[in-house]
């Protein structure tokens, strides 16, 4: 699951196309394939899109909690017996729909700024703890997460804690705040070369 975000023309709503083309890529991305080597690479695209990993979602609530710019949807729980619990405010990325890329400029760097406030100390990414899963085959092996479903019956998974750096990590995959700033400055770039657009997403 991921964030699916793009700046559209203000009158016919249609994908803006950025003045050069880019390989900013994201959860998704367009590919060429090289027949000879059997390898995908990201092709060039000239569109105003990005697509982001909902992994990243946590430091964006964070960055934009109680921030009135951020404010985008007024939800309620809804409970089995039919009862609602009270309303309350979203916060987060979404924030930026309906924002022009001038706009946005100013609150995506404001996220930028949270984000390291929260997770730098003396300009160093702090570590934090996280939990893990691996999964071991019948002789104690650890194998991928695509082994474990094909083969259940042979695998049994343990719980584990994990130090990682909240630093930048080359797997788009993990959840740092540095990976989550990434796809930030991307998306300030395409306010800048289009400010005029309007964002929209999901």
């Amino acid at each position: 699951m991921s964030y699916d975000i793009w700046l559209k023309d203000r009158v016919t709503g249609e994908r803006i196309q950025l003045p050069v083309k880019h390989l900013m890529t994201g959860g998704t991305y367009r590919a060429d394939y090289d027949e000879r080597t059997g390898t995908f690479s990201p092709a060039a695209i000239s569109d105003a899109w990005l697509n982001i990993t909902y992994n990243y979602g946590r430091y964006y609530y964070e960055a934009t909690d109680k921030d009135p710019r951020f404010a985008h949807e007024e939800i309620s729980a809804y409970y089995s017996d039919g009862a609602t619990g009270p309303v309350v405010t979203e916060y987060g990325i979404r924030g930026i729909y309906g924002k022009s890329g001038a706009e946005s400029i100013d609150m995506l760097k404001a996220m930028i700024q949270r984000i390291e406030s929260r997770y730098k100390v003396d300009g160093e990414w702090i570590i934090t703890s996280r939990k893990r899963t691996r999964y071991l085959d019948k002789s104690g092996n650890e194998v991928n997460f695509i082994y474990m479903l094909q083969h259940k019956e042979e695998c049994t998974s343990e719980n584990y804690v994990e130090e990682i750096s909240e630093g930048p990590n080359s797997d788009y995959w993990e959840v740092t705040a540095a990976n989550a700033i990434r796809p930030l400055y991307q998306l300030m770039a395409m306010a800048q070369l289009r400010p005029d657009g309007v964002w929209d997403g999901d």
